[in-house]
């Protein structure tokens, strides 16, 4: 009996394994469908953009190469009622005609849509795209204002030969001009505002902007310009029933919810130029706790700037979303080698110093050492004992189970 039972054992172990073998094997193929998948849609995609484009470019010829579909999307952004039923040939005469005046939606742009615009006409009708993201191309193209190509071997920003004169002249027009300053600084201070305060209320949001402008928000045209701005950088800017979040807030909910807490402490007085800097595409506050850090990965372990700069920015980002010491260590465990008590109490230092001088979403923009001022007894900065139980978890044997909570040995985990 007792080798009946071990031999029924020994099949279904033997099922299991077969069965854990197809799945894995169901699995690569699922993966390397999607990738194949992924491979084709960006290969069709640098097709669609990237085709040789012939310049000087008529306008005709470039909506002719457009699919019906991507002629809607144009007519869209212009907002061209009543024509949706039309068969490709006839609304192609009426884009024609509509992108020939130019339209307005150059009016919701901010000065980095209408500098491509500008610069391709002062240049003949071409400017180089540069490391351009194809979801900015994307949306250039559906303006029918500004097309897409290889011309001369270089990806390329193409504008119509019928409207350079139009959009030269455009560049001349006081009025149009201070709209697109008007409307980046808009988007600036927006941005600008979100980084540094992670969620507003729409309300507070619109006091703030008439606050740092010092004018009455005309509401209808403000959320017009926000959505195209959104539009071109695909969500920058997160908007929910929790309001308008900065793009890396994880949850909106619990930075409105500690806001509230806080009623009492009024949000952090940056200056203009101080938002309108944030609010620049990719800026990252480079604190003096954070260059120090940058400073001291570079010096004492085998890193480059550019790599010392992501590893610190990412403790930022940890620090921003309210993670604590602990976390922080750990993710540092993982991309240092830190072969001393000694280098490990040094990077523990440089790591309390950046979490009390970093500016916090939950905290209203302060750090925790401007605030812990503000209210001793409400908010400390992080004390150095929170650091000293990672010093004592590092501790751990090579074969004991690691500190991180993986389940795993020490040494195939952090200690790897």
């Amino acid at each position: 009996m007792k080798s009946r039972y071990r031999f029924l054992l020994i099949s279904n172990e033997e099922g299991v394994r077969v069965a854990d073998k197809q799945l894995q094997a169901a699995m690569k193929n699922i993966l390397s469908g999607l990738n194949n998948m992924k491979e084709e849609h960006e290969k069709s995609r640098f097709i669609k953009f990237w085709s040789d484009i012939t310049i000087p470019l008529k306008l005709k010829d470039a909506l002719g190469n457009f699919k019906k579909y991507e002629l809607d999307d144009i007519r869209k952004a212009h907002d061209i009622q009543g024509v949706s039923s039309l068969k490709k040939a006839d609304l192609q005469k009426v884009l024609e005609e509509r992108i020939l005046s130019l339209g307005n939606l150059y009016l919701l742009w901010d000065e980095e849509r209408f500098g491509w615009l500008i610069k391709a006409a002062s240049n003949g009708g071409h400017v180089s795209a540069g490391s351009l993201g194809w979801e900015q191309v994307e949306y250039l193209r559906t303006t029918g204002l500004i097309y897409s190509g290889t011309y001369n071997g270089e990806k390329s920003l193409v504008v119509p030969q019928e409207l350079i004169t139009a959009i030269l002249e455009l560049n001349k027009d006081e009025n149009a001009t201070s709209v697109i300053r008007r409307n980046t600084e808009w988007i600036k201070l927006t941005k600008g505002l979100l980084y540094y305060y992670g969620t507003l209320s729409f309300t507070v949001l619109i006091e703030m902007l008439e606050k740092y402008t010092g004018k009455a928000l005309p509401i209808r045209e403000y959320l017009y310009v926000i959505h195209e701005a959104n539009a071109y950088r695909r969500k920058d800017i997160r908007i929910d029933d929790n309001g308008y979040s900065d793009k890396r807030v994880m949850d909106p909910k619990k930075v409105k919810e500690e806001h509230k807490s806080r009623s009492n402490v009024a949000y952090y007085p940056f200056t203009k130029d101080q938002l309108l800097t944030a609010g620049e595409q990719n800026f990252t506050d480079r604190n003096r706790s954070y260059l120090q850090f940058v400073r001291f990965l570079t010096a004492n372990f085998s890193v480059e700037k550019d790599i010392a700069e992501q590893i610190v920015e990412e403790c930022t980002y940890a620090v921003r979303i309210d993670q604590g010491p602990n976390e922080v260590m750990q993710y540092l465990s993982r991309h240092l080698e830190m072969d001393s008590m000694e280098t490990l109490q040094e990077v523990a230092d440089h790591v309390v110093h950046l979490m009390n001088n970093t500016r916090q979403w939950i905290l209203k923009g302060y750090t925790p050492a401007e605030l812990g001022r503000l209210e001793r007894n409400h908010l400390q900065p992080v004390p150095s004992k929170e650091i000293n139980r990672v010093k004592e978890e590092r501790k751990a044997g090579r074969n004991d189970r690691c500190p991180c909570g993986s389940g795993k040995k020490y040494k195939k985990c952090c200690g790897a």
